[in-house]
């Protein structure tokens, strides 16, 4: 067996010095993902400021299918819904028939869901709509996005559950979903009691 012979030429140089802390190129990456989440932060605050999540539901007025005219303060001393929502969306036609539910379930008690139709490429698609799943709630087209741009939705279906005085109490964003609202609805219709 061999033996190893020392390397003499390593015996009195100086020794490397051993790193403390973090390179550049480490810092730098650190730097940027510190960066890219105060940017995502920013866009995240920005998309949501003006979006009524909770306080006074911003009062509109919409107009019917079927030509009424309503406004939500119409409906100040019950529960609303207020469900925007297009013909051409699959979750929205996920969430019809349970929103369809919901009203049937609990109209009598006070509460009601306001439709608001959005992004339709016209008038009798989202009447199709309406009439294939039966929907008997108020719904209206808004046609110059409005009622869209105070609420600040970004697409359908979002919802906004509304109480008795007129506040935001829950906000939905995709379909929702009978046995979670219902819990909802119901708390808020106790609340009037």
């Amino acid at each position: 067996m061999k033996q190893h012979q020392p390397l003499d030429f390593l015996d009195g140089a100086p020794a490397m010095p051993k790193r403390k802390g973090l390179s550049f190129g480490s810092l730098a990456v650190l730097a940027a993902v510190a960066l890219l989440a105060i940017v995502v932060a920013l866009q995240l605050t920005e998309r949501n400021r003006g979006r009524p999540l909770s306080g006074p539901a911003p009062d509109f007025e919409l107009t019917l299918f079927d030509g009424r005219e309503i406004a939500l303060a119409d409906f100040r001393g019950q529960v609303a819904l207020v469900n925007f929502w297009a013909s051409w969306c699959p979750p929205c036609r996920d969430e019809a028939l349970e929103l369809q539910a919901l009203y049937s379930d609990y109209r009598e008690a006070g509460f009601t869901i306001i439709g608001v139709n959005m992004l339709e490429s016209s008038p009798q698609k989202a009447l199709d709509f309406i009439e294939e799943f039966g929907i008997s709630y108020p719904n209206g087209e808004d046609r110059e996005q409005r009622v869209t741009n105070l609420y600040r939705v970004e697409g359908p279906p979002e919802s906004f559950l509304i109480d008795r005085a007129g506040n935001v109490r829950q906000f939905y964003i995709g379909s929702v979903r009978y046995d979670t609202v219902s819990k909802a609805i119901e708390a808020l219709l106790a609340e009037g009691r």
